[in-house]
């Protein structure tokens, strides 16, 4: 799948779970980021790009993403691995 609809499914997904807009970008420097903003009235997502090459990075991301929005904060270490057994 081509790179540019991979990330439009991704932002599709992270609006669709989070019921509300999201900016959704890639960091091409470092591959293994992720920033999740959650002090702008539209919360920004940056994930690095190693979501293209690995599955598995790409769905981490999203949910902890996902779960920071839903939650109006950044969740933890521990709650998060707590979300993704549940899943």
């Amino acid at each position: 799948m081509e790179n540019n609809k991979f990330v439009s499914r991704l932002h599709d997904k992270l609006e669709r779970v989070t019921n509300r807009d999201v900016d959704l970008s890639v960091n091409d420097d470092d591959p293994t980021f992720l920033e999740v903003d959650l002090e702008a009235s539209v919360p920004r997502v940056v994930l690095g790009s190693n979501i293209y090459e690995y599955p598995g990075f790409a769905r981490m991301c999203l949910e902890y993403a996902a779960a920071s929005i839903n939650e109006g904060r950044h969740i933890g270490e521990l709650e998060f691995h707590m979300l993704l057994a549940r899943n």
